[in-house]
């Protein structure tokens, strides 16, 4: 079973992903298959192409700051990028996945699972949420970016309302660490309980 996690910026998905990952998951991250997939000269070129020398850095490595900073800048930029990775994330993902089939269950770590249509890559999907004042100070604490720039990136993902309409499960997280992992917990368990209760 493929379980997929999401959720909007410093909303925590990391950290329930690395709970998993402590409690022996396979946890499948589309973040770090973008950044391999960003480091190989047929994708840099496709990036060269579309957006100039700007988007390189003097290594001719992806410059993913001047990236981020043209997306804020022009909307169809995103599209664009959409364009080159999302196929190519996704068959990097069917790899991935073929070689975890003996995993009863494998998580898929994807902050735009909605907007990239990868549900239906995944069985059942969490959303991890958290409040948007919680956010921003995240944002802010996490990257040393401005209350502006912060609100920005947060705007420019898609509405919460409706991924909590296309998801099963639902994880608010606005407290601790500890509090959050205790949620994990308790979800887990519940989760493995009514597994074991269908199989009957």
């Amino acid at each position: 079973m493929i379980i997929g996690i999401t959720g909007t910026i410093a909303s925590g998905k990391s950290t329930v992903s690395d709970y998993f990952i402590k409690q022996g998951y396979v946890v499948i991250d589309a973040d770090k298959i973008t950044k391999e997939l960003q480091e190989q000269k047929e994708v840099l070129k496709e990036f060269l192409e579309i957006f100039g020398e700007s988007v390189l850095l003097e290594n001719r490595s992806l410059n993913r700051q001047k990236l981020r900073e043209i997306v804020f800048q022009d909307k169809t930029a995103l599209q664009k990028i959409n364009r080159i990775m999302h196929p190519k994330v996704r068959e990097k993902f069917e790899d991935v996945r073929s070689r975890t089939l003996k995993e009863e269950i494998v998580f898929f770590d994807i902050p735009l699972l909605f907007e990239a249509h990868f549900e239906d890559l995944c069985e059942k999907i969490i959303l991890v949420c958290a409040e948007r004042e919680v956010q921003i100070r995240r944002v802010i604490q996490r990257d040393n970016s401005s209350r502006e720039l912060a609100e920005k990136i947060i705007n420019s993902q898609a509405k919460e309302e409706e991924k909590r309409k296309k998801s099963d499960y639902i994880i608010e997280n606005n407290g601790t660490v500890e509090e959050l992992y205790q949620k994990l917990k308790k979800w887990e368990e519940t989760f493995n309980e009514n597994c074991r209760s269908s199989r009957k």
